[in-house]
């Protein structure tokens, strides 16, 4: 089995060249997965759901 690798949302949002809290946006209306840690932490987000956005992004520009 394969370990996912988890990345925070400053990561992520470094990543996608977006906010913290447009990325917090994304999440709340699903078109990021995440899943939040603990009761008051942040969240985490697969490295694999970066790509699959961008991929979805792209194509519905198309």
């Amino acid at each position: 089995m394969e370990a996912k690798k988890l990345l925070l949302t400053k990561e992520t949002a470094g990543i996608l060249r977006v906010s913290e809290e447009y990325l917090r946006l994304l999440i709340r209306r699903r078109k990021i997965a995440a899943y939040k840690e603990g009761r008051r932490g942040g969240y985490r987000i697969a490295a694999n759901e970066i790509d699959n956005y961008i991929t979805r992004k792209i194509n519905r520009e198309a």
